[in-house]
């Protein structure tokens, strides 16, 4: 048997890598890449908040020009007479219309059928508003 022998073994200083060597990110870099993250997804929530929120204006837009429409054409039908004011209400929507003669056409028994529908929007009253000349009443020319 041989004997043995022991040798010391020297313990080295710890090899710190070069910077380009290094794998992973640094906590700065996280940081920094998580601030972007946010500001990308704030800016999309905000996109998609304003879409839907005009969508539903469309929407409100598109109810209240229907019903403006159809009260018009009723409206035109009765063949209304001069100064004639009817209002009411459809759910949010109120309306109004009137008859108006039209200025030097007075003897012809045409005049204006204007409507009115407004409701109240999210941060303003909204309107929309249609005319169109019809037939007035039988001496609606006579009414001065």
């Amino acid at each position: 048997m041989k004997p043995r022998v022991h040798r010391t073994v020297r313990a080295s200083a710890p090899v710190y890598r070069a910077a380009h060597e290094q794998r992973g990110f640094s906590l700065v870099e996280m940081l920094a890449a998580l601030v972007i993250l946010g500001l990308a997804l704030g800016a999309l929530y905000q996109a998609a908040l304003g879409a839907t929120r005009n969508a539903r204006v469309s929407a409100e837009y598109a109810i209240a020009t229907t019903l403006a429409e159809s009260e018009l054409d009723a409206f035109v039908i009765s063949r209304p007479d001069v100064g004639m004011t009817q209002r009411g209400r459809y759910g949010d929507y109120e309306w109004e219309r009137w008859v108006e003669l039209i200025p030097e056409r007075e003897q012809s028994g045409i005049g204006w059928i204007r409507i009115v529908v407004s409701w109240s929007g999210d941060s303003q009253p909204r309107t929309v508003s249609l005319s169109t000349i019809g037939r007035l009443n039988e001496g609606a020319g006579d009414a001065s």
